[in-house]
Protein backbone atom coordinates (compact mmCIF):
# COMPACT_ATOMS: atom_id res chain seq x y z
CA UNK A 1 0.00 0.00 0.00
CA UNK A 2 2.88 2.36 0.74
CA UNK A 3 4.32 1.88 -2.74
CA UNK A 4 1.00 2.89 -4.27
CA UNK A 5 0.95 6.09 -2.18
CA UNK A 6 4.44 7.07 -3.31
CA UNK A 7 3.43 6.43 -6.91
CA UNK A 8 0.44 8.77 -6.55
CA UNK A 9 2.61 11.46 -4.94
CA UNK A 10 5.24 11.19 -7.69
CA UNK A 11 2.55 11.40 -10.36
CA UNK A 12 1.01 14.56 -8.88
CA UNK A 13 4.43 16.18 -8.55
CA UNK A 14 5.23 15.33 -12.17
CA UNK A 15 1.97 16.91 -13.33
CA UNK A 16 2.66 20.06 -11.31
CA UNK A 17 6.18 20.41 -12.72
CA UNK A 18 4.92 19.96 -16.30
CA UNK A 19 2.36 22.73 -15.90
CA UNK A 20 4.96 25.31 -14.87
CA UNK A 21 7.38 24.51 -17.67
CA UNK A 22 7.22 26.93 -20.63
CA UNK A 23 7.06 25.51 -24.15
CA UNK A 24 10.20 26.00 -26.25
CA UNK A 25 9.97 28.61 -28.99
CA UNK A 26 10.94 26.24 -31.84
CA UNK A 27 8.07 23.92 -30.95
CA UNK A 28 5.54 25.84 -33.04
CA UNK A 29 7.79 27.47 -35.60
CA UNK A 30 7.51 26.15 -39.16
CA UNK A 31 8.66 27.94 -42.30
CA UNK A 32 6.36 28.56 -45.23
CA UNK A 33 8.09 25.95 -47.38
CA UNK A 34 7.65 23.28 -44.72
CA UNK A 35 3.96 24.13 -44.31
CA UNK A 36 3.48 23.98 -48.09
CA UNK A 37 5.24 20.60 -48.28
CA UNK A 38 3.15 19.17 -45.45
CA UNK A 39 -0.05 20.49 -47.03
CA UNK A 40 0.81 18.95 -50.40
CA UNK A 41 1.64 15.62 -48.76
CA UNK A 42 -1.68 15.58 -46.90
CA UNK A 43 -3.57 16.31 -50.14
CA UNK A 44 -1.76 13.54 -52.03
CA UNK A 45 -2.43 11.00 -49.30
CA UNK A 46 -5.93 9.96 -50.30
CA UNK A 47 -7.58 7.04 -52.08
CA UNK A 48 -8.36 7.04 -55.80
CA UNK A 49 -11.71 8.53 -56.79
CA UNK A 50 -14.26 5.96 -57.93
CA UNK A 51 -14.87 7.73 -61.23
CA UNK A 52 -11.18 7.33 -62.11
CA UNK A 53 -11.38 3.58 -61.54
CA UNK A 54 -14.33 3.44 -63.93
CA UNK A 55 -12.53 5.63 -66.47
CA UNK A 56 -9.48 3.34 -66.58
CA UNK A 57 -11.62 0.21 -66.72
CA UNK A 58 -10.51 -0.81 -63.20
CA UNK A 59 -6.88 -1.26 -64.34
CA UNK A 60 -5.71 1.18 -61.68
CA UNK A 61 -7.38 0.03 -58.47
CA UNK A 62 -5.57 1.85 -55.68
CA UNK A 63 -3.18 4.70 -54.97
CA UNK A 64 0.28 3.13 -55.08
CA UNK A 65 1.86 6.15 -53.38
CA UNK A 66 -0.45 6.08 -50.36
CA UNK A 67 1.48 6.82 -47.15
CA UNK A 68 0.77 5.85 -43.56
CA UNK A 69 1.76 8.50 -41.01
CA UNK A 70 3.59 6.03 -38.78
CA UNK A 71 5.20 3.60 -41.24
CA UNK A 72 6.56 5.94 -43.92
CA UNK A 73 7.95 9.32 -42.94
CA UNK A 74 8.39 12.37 -45.15
CA UNK A 75 11.98 13.39 -45.82
CA UNK A 76 11.89 16.89 -44.34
Amino acid sequence: MAAHKTFIIKRTLAKASKQNRPLPQWYRMKTGNKIRTLAKASKQNRPLPQWYRMKTGNKIRYNAKRRHWRRTKLKL
